[in-house]
């Protein structure tokens, strides 16, 4: 038998995955994510997409495939299909549903505009930091990775129905690698703190191998900068088709990593999907190694000190947390990250404090004119005697760590720091516009007196004080030589002279956006 591969995103560059598996009737993606490339080439944080007019911007522009039946219906600007329906990669599909390998923007990021009846497949750890981000969103950006805002059409533009008689719709999510759901997942879930209720849809735990259609899907844990990465096993009628989505073998669970290495190899896959982002680094700084260069310096800082690493990178916050317990010091977290903290808690996630009990965690309490209500609700809940303010960290900057990035520079006008210790621990810069914000974070440095560690620019890893969170070029190597598919397939990825050096061991095709890949048992893929 035959199967199809569409790469509609996540091919020739960095992320946006986009991948449409068919075997026979069924038909399914691997992520659905926002390429921001793609999107930064016309929008900035001021102009994006207009939410009026639905995915309608989006298909103008190339960046959603015209693939009818696939998006909301209440997203549907009257007579979009009319114009596209000559495109020459559009055409009407059913999907059974969508494999979540992560919850990072770069592959969940477009969910916003699927049908909330198409299933999302994936962990329950990467679930529930869906219903963090959501609920945390903001921007203006369409966020409705795990409930919709139901539109209407009014005086020609699309519109937020009434709040006060339409509820927002849960999407359906599948959870793998677990045959029963906690009772405090399912209130995190179906929490909300906002003026307008949530029609829920429960949490459906479908064990190690869920069935989609005619496929059997396994999913494995990874070790990534996310906590809840995992890669998949599709079983189809071809033979089993391996994905890995991000994964690296540097950070503390590498073992986990290695263990789907192991286990995907038993299957003697037909196909690999490999992610391959940064395939020229040799020999990467690892997050222990981080975790001891941070500790040098804030054993050493005499008074206040940040620490800016990426969002949702967990690990990296708890080796902060692990410093400022051994440097009689306290960690200042933001709203955002006490509220990701929770759903990590509620999804049972191994080594993640409760931020209510742990002594060393304390919320940064901003004014209140600048709160939103789920940031209000959070303050009502948390201990009083936990929660700092400006002027609390002005008298005593030395107990503190703050946990802080670009867009909570604000605060500093509050603090008036004499300053410090400023810890750059997050990813270098890889286009113009976050040079741009390195500049800007590089002039609040020097306006306030404090001394960088870390590198701003395009400057990466060689500080020191940040570990990438996908595979180095020999890991690529043990994974391919490990699983040995047949046919290796390199996506989220520029650099294809590395992947290369595999012909002869295995069929190495390369994809292309929009272009159709055929699997077959016989004969391997075929263009």
């Amino acid at each position: 038998m035959t199967v199809s591969l569409t790469f509609y995103d996540g091919a020739d560059c960095i992320g946006g995955n986009k991948i449409l598996l068919e075997d026979g009737d069924t038909s399914l993606f691997l992520d659905f994510g926002t390429n921001f490339k793609a999107e930064g080439m016309f929008f900035d944080e001021f102009l994006g997409p207009r939410s009026t007019f639905g995915f309608y911007d989006l298909l103008c522009l190339g960046i959603l495939p015209p693939l009818r039946s696939l998006y909301r219906t209440d997203l549907e600007y009257p007579g979009v299909w009319d114009r596209f329906s000559s495109h020459p990669l559009y055409r009407k599909i059913e999907v059974m549903g969508v494999l979540l390998s992560h919850a990072h923007f770069d592959h969940c990021g477009h969910f916003s505009y699927l049908r909330e009846e198409v299933p999302i497949i994936t962990g329950l750890t990467s679930a529930l930091i869906c219903k963090a981000l959501q609920d945390t969103g903001g921007g203006n950006r369409l966020q409705e990775i795990c409930y919709t805002t139901p539109r209407e059409l009014k005086d020609g533009l699309l519109q937020a129905s009434n709040y006060r008689k339409t509820p927002f719709k849960q999407r359906r999510y599948r959870i793998m690698g677990t045959d029963a759901i906690s009772e405090n997942a399912c209130s995190f879930w179906e929490r909300v703190d906002n003026s307008r209720a949530l029609e829920c849809c429960a949490l459906e735990a479908c064990g190690i191998e869920a069935e989609i259609g005619s496929l059997t899907v396994r999913f494995w844990p990874v070790d990534h900068s996310i906590p809840g990465a995992g890669a998949f096993g599709i079983k189809t009628s071809a033979g089993w088709i391996i994905y890995t989505g991000d994964l690296r073998l540097h950070g503390k669970n590498a073992g986990l990593t290695r263990r789907f290495f192991e286990e995907a190899a038993k299957l003697k896959p037909i196909a690999l999907i490999c992610e391959g982002t940064h395939p020229g680094t040799q020999k990467p700084v690892t997050e222990d190694e981080v975790a001891a260069n941070c500790f040098d310096v804030v054993a050493k800082a005499e008074g206040l000190v940040i620490a800016d690493f990426g969002p949702r990178n967990i690990e990296r916050l708890l080796s902060f947390l692990d410093i400022a317990r051994n440097t009689g010091r306290r960690l200042v977290l933001t709203a955002k990250d006490i509220y990701l903290l929770e759903a990590l808690v509620a999804a049972g996630e191994e080594g993640v404090p409760d931020p209510h009990r742990d002594e060393h965690i304390m919320l940064y309490q901003r004014p209140k004119a600048q709160r939103k209500k789920w940031e209000d609700a959070l303050l009502e809940r948390f201990d009083p005697a936990k929660m700092v303010k400006a002027e609390d960290i002005k008298k005593d900057a030395r107990s503190y760590i703050l946990c802080f990035s670009y867009y909570d520079f604000h605060a500093f006008l509050d603090i008036q720091p004499e300053g410090g210790t400023y810890i750059y621990s997050s990813s270098e810069a890889y286009d113009e516009e976050m040079l741009i914000d390195h500049q800007r974070i590089k002039n609040w440095l020097d306006y306030f007196g404090f001394e960088l560690y870390g590198t701003l620019g395009r400057d990466r890893e060689r500080s020191g004080f940040h570990a990438s969170g996908h595979i180095h070029g020999p890991g690529i190597e043990e994974m391919v030589e490990t699983i040995k598919p047949y046919v290796l397939i390199p996506v989220h990825t520029q650099d294809g002279e590395f992947f290369s050096r595999f012909e002869g061991f295995c069929k190495v095709v390369w994809p292309e956006r929009g272009k159709t890949i055929k699997v077959d048992e016989r004969k391997g893929a075929l263009l």
